[in-house]
């Protein structure tokens, strides 16, 4: 019997040619010192903060915009400044899709304020008194950043949080958000007691794609390893004016250049990457996982929203309100209808279908 030979693979697929000499300022996460057409929305975050470090009223923000269009860079630009600044305020950012209960929440804050826990745990209203006592001993604001709005399953932290303002316990909030038509579904109370301000936030432009290319490209890539034409198809070819998925191209087309043993990135690298998106990606809007379900389900034919949750949660846990929200953004975006169906007692259910 041949017995088979023990190869390293390691050895056998040798040394990728290093295109990427810094791969950090390529991922989702980084957040570069400067952001390149963002100086309006920058300084109007920072204008918007400031009463906060004279131990003023901020105003509260409402940031929404398409995916990609530089809403959580910016914010965490300003928070990384603020930081600098001023010890005298407490930023606090929050995922809520990571983040969706009132309990993590408020234990975000908690760890950032660096509070201990006793073991035993505490309830929510005992946690958000520990909250207090911080904020009113130390005097020191919280600027409490919930990106991902929709993903809270309920708008009681938001209540809670704006009446603690009213007892002279201060709290600026920034929520940021794809979805423009969210702040009207906030129960009007909440609305009312933050005041939201609003900004939006637009896609990018073809020539601001490309200079923020540019930017990345070289600070993340080895000289002489793109070229201009590269970046300028990137540029041309991304759908809905996402950094993000302009960003991510490079990096992908990077890594095929890499692996292939080649010095330097081509187009078919970026063709190919483009190639290996999934069939049914819609890449023109930009959809979320969750939007791109949405979008499967319905694609068998129109369905209530009761049958549509119900075939929704069984591929991805998510309340009723969560997925209402993914459908308000379908329909923004043209991509899908509701229509309302005659009253049944008190309900009137909604019948949902692709355009």
């Amino acid at each position: 019997m041949r017995y088979p030979s023990m190869v390293n693979y390691f050895e056998e697929s040798g040394e990728e040619t290093p295109i990427i000499k810094d791969e950090n300022i390529l991922l989702p996460d980084y957040v570069p010192d400067g952001l390149l057409h963002r100086n309006a929305e920058l300084q109007g975050i920072a204008d918007a903060i400031k009463p906060i470090l004279r131990k003023g009223i901020p105003d509260n923000l409402f940031i929404h915009g398409p995916s990609g269009s530089g809403k959580t860079s910016c914010i965490r630009h300003i928070m990384k400044q603020l930081g600098s600044y001023s010890a005298a305020v407490l930023p606090v950012y929050v995922n809520c899709w990571e983040n969706p209960t009132q309990m993590a929440v408020y234990n975000r804050i908690i760890e950032e304020m660096r509070l201990p826990l006793p073991r035993r745990g505490l309830a929510t209203d005992e946690i958000f008194a520990r909250i207090r006592e911080y904020v009113r001993n130390y005097r020191k604001p919280v600027l409490l950043v919930l990106d991902e709005l929709d993903g809270l399953r309920s708008d009681k932290l938001l209540y809670v949080v704006s009446r603690a303002n009213e007892k002279q316990l201060m709290f600026g909030i920034v929520g940021i958000t794809n979805n423009k038509l969210l702040l009207s579904k906030l129960d009007s109370r909440v609305r009312s007691s933050l005041r939201f301000s609003e900004m939006e936030f637009k896609e990018y432009k073809e020539e601001q794609l490309l200079a923020i290319l540019e930017m990345r490209a070289e600070k993340a890539l080895a000289p002489g390893s793109y070229s201009e034409k590269l970046l300028t198809k990137i540029a041309r070819l991304v759908e809905n004016g996402s950094a993000r998925t302009a960003i991510e191209r490079l990096w992908k087309a990077a890594k095929h250049a890499e692996k292939s043993g080649k010095q330097k990135i081509m187009i078919q690298h970026l063709e190919d990457v483009i190639q290996e998106q999934p069939a049914f990606k819609l890449p023109e809007y930009n959809l979320t996982a969750e939007e791109l379900l949405i979008m499967e389900i319905l694609e068998q034919g129109e369905l209530r929203s009761s049958g549509l949750y119900e075939r929704f949660t069984k591929k991805i846990p998510k309340t009723k309100r969560q997925i209402r929200n993914y459908l308000d953004l379908l329909e923004n975006k043209g991509l899908i209808e509701s229509e309302e169906l005659e009253a049944e007692g008190m309900l009137r259910p909604k019948v949902f279908r692709r355009r």
